[in-house]
């Protein structure tokens, strides 16, 4: 490697070690200018982990801003402490999986997000004490158990593609039904 090369990639550490040695901020006294987190005393866009708490103890939100936009990992909880959203961030856009969980703690949806738009492998879960699969683009009401897939299927570019599984609760039988829709072909390679 050349001397210029190490030098740079010894400097990129030395900024990344030093973002994450930095002391979070409290992302409640930070201004948000349109989804642009500002530093209330300068004004100029904020870098650096910050963080959001309910009571004093528990976290509400948690992550990194780089030039005052979230980068890399975001993580939400309920009150109680209980995770529910974990996203990746790339320069303000969502870039990289996620997944979601109810209060419970049981999985509500998971996937991935490819500059903003939902692309790849996504699953949804039931929730008994939602009534609902907690994913807001699905429009179904029906209860099923909790954990139990609700829907599966592929997207790109943010549209639904291929066959996409609809599962319905377990019958009084123990039987559970499902069935399939089908959108567009997935691109090559993505299914």
């Amino acid at each position: 490697m050349t001397r210029t090369a190490l030098l740079l990639l010894g400097l990129a550490l030395g900024v990344q070690a030093a973002l994450s040695a930095q002391a979070p901020m409290n992302l409640d006294l930070l201004v948000d200018r349109r989804g642009v987190y500002l530093h209330p005393e300068t004004l100029e866009a904020y870098t650096g982990p910050v963080v959001a708490m309910w009571d004093g103890v528990n976290v509400r939100e948690r992550g990194t801003l780089r030039n005052g936009r979230w980068d890399g990992v975001r993580e939400m909880f309920f009150s109680d402490g209980q995770l529910e959203l974990r996203e990746t961030y790339e320069s303000g856009v969502l870039d990289g999986p996620f997944e979601s969980y109810f209060r419970t703690g049981s999985p509500s949806d998971k996937g991935t997000y490819r500059d903003g738009l939902l692309e790849g492998a996504y699953e949804a879960y039931w929730s008994r004490t939602q009534g609902d699969i907690h994913a807001a683009h699905v429009g179904h009401s029906m209860e099923g158990p909790m954990g139990d897939p609700a829907e599966r299927g592929m997207w790109s570019g943010g549209q639904p593609c291929g066959e996409w599984y609809r599962f319905l609760p377990t019958s009084s039988r123990g039987n559970r039904a499902g069935f399939t829709v089908n959108y567009g072909p997935c691109p090559a390679g993505g299914e």
